[in-house]
């Protein structure tokens, strides 16, 4: 497969000094991760640390308790706790993978045990999908409901320039921005090129993977 979970899999090999090749049964590459907002959720990541935000081990495993109830294997989940900031950074370090914080992003549940309102959600940073040359056409499209115009991608971060653009100076230059983009970006493309959610994340797996050398069958 080819989504996330392929490419970070397929990444994780060749970095470490194998043979990989990615098979994909359908002719666009991306999964289901293409058609996500691409967040992740990792507890006590670098990036909440740096920020001063207060987490911990046990908060976040007495979260997926009181999240999953019995059904928690507590093994997978104190693994996934412990790995899962070391993985960020290990791809953040020796991939073109980026993300940013979003401090005010609430766990679903958050008056839960555990629970806090914001630092542990993560959205990928936008991106230049023309980096990926002849790759790009080849990039499964996100759903309509992340596009305007036809053809133009709308991240998270984008949302409060998008609602106040016409009571803020500073809002309505982002979105002449994007428009602007969007537009030259549709002389060359059949849709923006600038990408963010899940389409951004895999647009920066799938260049590493290029560099590497990682061939990709569709």
């Amino acid at each position: 497969g080819s989504g996330g979970g392929g490419f970070s899999t397929a990444l994780t090999a060749r970095l470490n000094g194998l043979d990989v090749l990615m098979v994909e049964k359908e002719p666009l590459f991306g999964g289901t991760t293409a058609y996500s907002a691409g967040v992740i959720w990792i507890p006590v990541n670098s990036h909440a640390v740096k920020a001063g935000l207060e987490d911990s081990r046990d908060k976040a495993l007495a979260y997926m308790a009181a999240s999953a109830g019995n059904r928690l294997d507590r093994t997978r989940a104190e693994a996934f706790v412990d790995t899962a900031a070391e993985m960020l950074d290990f791809f953040e370090t020796r991939t073109h993978v980026r993300y940013e914080l979003a401090p005010t992003w609430a766990d679903y549940e958050p008056g839960l045990d555990g629970g806090v309102d914001g630092g542990r959600s993560l959205v990928p940073i936008p991106f230049d999908g023309t980096a990926l040359g002849d790759l790009f056409p080849r990039l499964r499209p996100p759903l309509a409901s992340m596009m305007l115009l036809g053809g133009m991608m709308v991240g998270r971060n984008d949302l409060p320039h998008l609602f106040n653009m016409t009571r803020s100076a500073a809002a309505a230059m982002h979105v002449a921005k994007m428009v602007a983009r969007y537009g030259r970006d549709r002389v060359w493309h059949q849709r923006g090129a600038r990408l963010t959610n899940g389409n951004a994340l895999l647009a920066r797996m799938a260049l590493t993977a290029r560099e590497k050398e990682i061939p990709l069958w569709l």
